[in-house]
């Protein structure tokens, strides 16, 4: 059995070496890409670099110790909203000291839960402005530059491929409605089955084909199952999730939705559709595309002002 988590203040500041000087530490949930992304984010801000910033992995805060003196550690979102928890139950996500102010943020990714649940409403908890960080590099950054190099295309190559697809977030984000619809609705009854945000869709032929309206009715089935809730208790949550994403899709924002693992996986079919199975172009693509897409990144454009202004307004 474990000892209890501590995320008391005192045990965050042992933990991380808190220094004075520094005025934000930005606690992230994702083991690879966060913590890069988080770094170009608060760079781009001349105005916290003069204050001061470190980025920690949730990680490397949770550890619990057992009793064998074995150590583990609790981690993803689940555990960062906890942390969060803590620190707001002791007010103490921002504190004085002779230096000035310092803070803390909750870099959380959205996920599908502004669909599915209700949102941490703190300055503290700063969600991705898309479904997670990955996204962010996939929609935000120079496609075709990004795409050249995950995919191993030449320069040319990788421009038409761009040109073509110039809108393949609109285009994906109508293709899979009811695969998201469902997977909002699976994620808002916590029911565990082959629907899920990090599954290809199930109700589509081939992943990416035409829409199979007897797998959508099965998908239904299935949830409600799971769900374990009456039929109007169902009916009523899958109302919500309609309402939902019929704003957010009548608003023209259904591409904030797309998350790290749908997205690799279209990319890789309209790079598989334009190119076959060329083997530099498909090889190991799911591995070098996170990497290149970060690195296309531009930290000073206009999306980053999102993270920058929450960033600033907590130093």
């Amino acid at each position: 059995m474990n000892r209890k988590l501590s995320y008391t203040p005192g045990a965050f500041a042992k933990r991380v070496r808190m220094s004075k000087e520094t005025a934000l530490f930005i606690i992230v949930e994702g083991r690879d890409f966060d913590t890069p992304f988080y770094e170009g984010v608060a760079k781009s801000s001349d105005y916290v670099n003069q204050k001061g910033y470190q980025v920690w992995l949730i990680e490397q805060i949770t550890r619990r110790v057992g009793v064998a003196g074995e150590s583990k550690t609790a981690g993803g979102k689940a555990a960062l909203i906890a942390v969060y928890d803590q620190y707001k139950q002791s007010n103490s996500l921002s504190v004085i000291n002779s230096t000035g102010r310092r803070s803390i943020a909750f870099c959380a990714d959205r996920d599908v839960d502004e669909v599915s649940k209700s949102l941490r409403r703190s300055r503290h908890v700063i969600y991705t402005p898309l479904a997670d960080a990955e996204a962010c590099a996939y929609i935000y950054g120079d496609f075709a530059r990004a795409i050249g190099r995950a995919a191993s295309l030449d320069k040319e190559s990788a421009k038409a491929f761009a040109e073509q697809n110039a809108d393949w977030t609109t285009e994906f984000a109508r293709l899979w409605k009811d695969w998201i619809e469902l997977c909002c609705l699976a994620a808002a009854h916590r029911a565990f089955c082959h629907v899920g945000t990090s599954k290809l869709s199930a109700v589509n032929e081939g992943a990416f084909g035409p829409l199979i309206k007897a797998e959508v009715a099965r998908a239904k089935r299935v949830i409600l199952l799971k769900s374990q809730v009456h039929a109007a208790e169902h009916a009523a949550l899958e109302q919500k999730v309609k309402d939902r994403l019929r704003r957010i899709y009548g608003a023209g924002k259904a591409r904030r939705l797309l998350g790290k693992h749908w997205i690799l996986a279209y990319l890789l079919h309209l790079l598989s559709r334009q190119f076959g199975e060329d083997p530099v172009t498909l090889t190991n693509f799911k591995h070098r595309a996170p990497i290149a897409f970060l690195d296309a990144l531009d930290f000073d454009a206009s999306w980053a002002t999102y993270y920058r202004r929450k960033f600033e307004a907590l130093v």
